[in-house]
């Protein structure tokens, strides 16, 4: 690319980590790099360890490059228009001004999304849905998030929160969720509730490779960790990582009765690590809950982007900010 276009910056900040990427105006990435973020729940600590991930990428793409913008995606409920994170956990951020102090940090616009409809909107723009008008999007991770493309945009509903599929209560009673509620699609298909579920297998010897490689601690239980013990022969943690996708496709049948989508693209670390096989099981799920009728009208993709969703749609709405 000639070295006097602009580029644009995408961060995807999280409560464990900060992945920052420089795209050019085509949201090709030139540079990416990724941090631990400060376990120090202060707003000004966070503020500054993106701030540094955001110049070391910078560099790393070369010098004479004009930033055209930031773009940061924030779980957490947000004031867009304003640049305020209004509430995240674990990071400090309580009415926080985050665009107006990034973009005096770097003497460009800064703007802020929700992190799951970031990921959507980057798999709108350059990944799984690109062309599609009328989709969804399902990211499993420690949670499960969701984004909703309506007339090729993303639909953010009347406060900007739609999209929270992980909410969705699909049965009764049943295991508690982190929201207040029980029987959560995230309380039954996320990470989190993999490993659960994965523990109790371990605890009663189905599971000894993860037991010998994590031992009973789940925040040890990564997608990585789990994979890992279903390639050493664990048939309970497979038994754990099936049923979540049995509850995952059960939520996508509610999502084509409601929305009626032409796709449903499955993000997030559990569909990048387990993959095409994790995302068949799901549809099949899906296909099995669905009306008849509709199974053969959706298509269910997986992720093309992974981890570089987030900030990918993150860096897209700084771009498309400036059109």
């Amino acid at each position: 690319m000639p070295k006097d276009e602009k580029v644009y910056v995408g961060v995807d900040l999280g409560a464990t980590k900060i992945l920052a990427a420089v795209y050019d105006s085509k949201l090709r990435p030139l540079a990416t790099g990724k941090t631990k973020t400060p376990r120090e729940a202060k707003a000004s600590v966070v503020v500054e360890a993106l701030a540094e991930a955001v110049r070391s990428v910078m560099a790393e793409a070369g010098s004479g490059r004009e930033l055209g913008g930031v773009g940061v995606a924030v779980p957490g409920p947000l004031d867009r228009a304003k640049g305020i994170v209004r509430y995240t956990p674990n990071m400090g951020f309580d009415d926080y001004p985050l665009g107006d102090e990034l973009a005096g940090l770097f003497g460009a616009p800064a703007y802020l999304d929700n992190d799951v409809q970031a990921g959507v909107f980057g798999e709108l723009r350059a990944g799984a849905l690109r062309g599609k008008k009328n989709a969804v999007g399902v990211f499993i991770g420690t949670g499960v998030g969701g984004g909703i493309v309506i007339g090729g945009e993303i639909y953010r509903g009347s406060t900007g929160s739609a999209g929270e599929v992980g909410h969705m209560i699909i049965q009764e009673g049943g295991a508690s969720c982190g929201c207040g509620n029980y029987g959560c699609l995230e309380a039954l298909a996320s990470r989190t509730a993999i490993a659960k579920d994965a523990a109790a297998q371990a605890a009663s010897g189905k599971a000894p490779a993860l037991f010998a490689a994590a031992g009973a601690d789940i925040r040890k239980y990564r997608s990585s960790a789990l994979y890992d013990a279903i390639e050493a022969g664990d048939k309970g943690v497979r038994k754990a990582v099936d049923r979540a996708a049995w509850w995952l496709g059960i939520g996508l049948a509610n999502l084509v009765h409601v929305l009626n989508p032409e796709a449903i693209v499955i993000g997030g670390g559990v569909a990048s690590r387990f993959g095409a096989k994790f995302v068949d099981r799901v549809e099949a799920s899906m296909k099995e809950h669905v009306m008849p009728g509709l199974a053969g009208t959706v298509e269910v993709l997986l992720s093309e982007l992974g981890d570089l969703a987030v900030s990918t749609g993150a860096a897209c709405v700084a771009l498309e900010a400036k059109r």
